[in-house]
């Protein structure tokens, strides 16, 4: 597929998004440590200075960022799986995808969980490693997107391999804007209100091992990666374009009102509610699947307004942003940790971390690239 640069910068965006997500969730409202069991905690460290605006931050974040990291890897699954057949698809994403989730769960998320372990009461009888892969609950940290992006492209090249004729034809184009937001509203409403019924939001399937994933969202990622590969096999460039995406400042605005009304009807729910239970999960659902949507073709659309123009600078953040995705999480954990006892405002804080943990991760893959490495970065 030929170079689209609104959709690599998109992507590498994105990234630098998931950063600073990880960088604010010690320093947001709503974290919570739990040192009985540092793994039941909502993030590896939490400080003792907050600042509420982040909480608007990494709760919009949580509504699409993942949904658009989906749609843009499978932009380039079918184009792929034609060049390759499925048989060196999977090989090449095997190692492309396989080898960094091996790296870590066995390495990167024992080296991130660290510090958390050595603030929880278990530190005292020591045992770290041991504990991590068993009694604790062996993790592989925010690689858990890689081996399901894996295991989607598994199903793709599976179903590519029994019916080539039908999957090559399985492209769809928009014709126009409001064709492109119905389609994938209707879409995401089909994938998550049916199991949100059953599913309480927070939870996380434990497959095997270090295998998990978000339940409710499972489908709900699923369509928006089969969104990605439909539009990808067609000419995403005529889905896509500026002409459809124009509406995109409303879009983004009208997502960020979705996001309030959502985090409202939310706290509401939280005490006496007027509406049943399952009918609640059901606006809610329903509300955060129109926000995933708005935001998503928002920020697509912004894209493709304003990044048209290579820049030496983002190239080399796009080059490096799958290995910066890989690694940040180690230096997002130890900087937060290094920075516990320091009496600094938490968005200075936030801001050394988010800052640090790019800078290094960005450095660390640059110089990987160099080496034999360069094979799955």
């Amino acid at each position: 597929m030929k170079r689209d640069i609104s959709m690599d910068y998109l992507r590498s965006s994105v990234t630098m998004l998931v950063v600073a997500h990880h960088a604010s969730l010690a320093y947001n409202t709503v974290s919570v440590y739990n040192p009985e069991h540092y793994m039941k905690s909502s993030t590896p460290i939490v400080d003792t200075v907050r600042f509420l605006p982040l909480d608007l931050f990494v709760g919009w974040n949580d509504m699409f960022f993942m949904c658009l990291m989906f749609f843009i890897s499978g932009l380039f699954i079918l184009p792929s799986l034609n060049r390759k057949g499925a048989g060196r698809f999977m090989t090449d994403r095997l190692e492309r995808l396989g080898i960094p989730f091996i790296v870590c769960a066995l390495v990167l998320a024992p080296l991130a969980y660290y510090p958390s372990w050595l603030q929880s009461n278990a530190a005292l009888e020591g045992h770290y490693l041991y504990r991590f892969f068993t009694a604790d609950g062996w993790t592989s940290g925010p690689a858990w997107f890689i081996w399901v992006l894996l295991a989607y492209g598994a199903v793709v090249a599976g179903a590519y391999r029994l019916f080539p004729d039908f999957m090559k034809k399985c492209s769809w184009t928009a014709g126009s804007a409001k064709e492109l937001f119905a389609i994938f509203l209707l879409a995401s409403l089909a994938a998550a209100l049916p199991l949100r019924l059953f599913i309480e939001p927070g939870h996380w399937m434990h497959v095997i091992g270090p295998l998990y994933f978000h339940t409710w969202r499972g489908l709900l990622y699923f369509v928006w990666f089969l969104f990605g590969v439909f539009l990808g096999s067609a000419d995403p460039g005529r889905s896509l374009s500026r002409k459809n995406l124009k509406p995109w400042p409303i879009w983004l605005m009208l997502g960020g009102l979705t996001y309030l009304a959502h985090g409202l009807l939310e706290q509401h729910a939280l005490g006496p509610m007027p509406l049943p239970g399952w009918l609640m999960s059901l606006v809610l659902a329903s509300l955060y699947c129109l926000c995933c949507t708005l935001t998503c073709l928002g920020a697509t659309g912004l894209a493709r307004a304003f990044f048209h123009q290579a820049r030496p600078a983002a190239d080399s953040l796009s080059a490096n942003a799958y290995g910066i995705y890989i690694f940040h999480y180690v230096f997002v954990i130890w900087i937060q940790y290094a920075l516990l006892s320091q009496p600094l405002p938490p968005m200075v804080k936030f801001l050394i971390v988010f800052a640090g943990a790019l800078s290094a991760s960005w450095l660390v893959t640059a110089l990987l690239r160099r080496t034999p490495a360069s094979r799955v970065l």
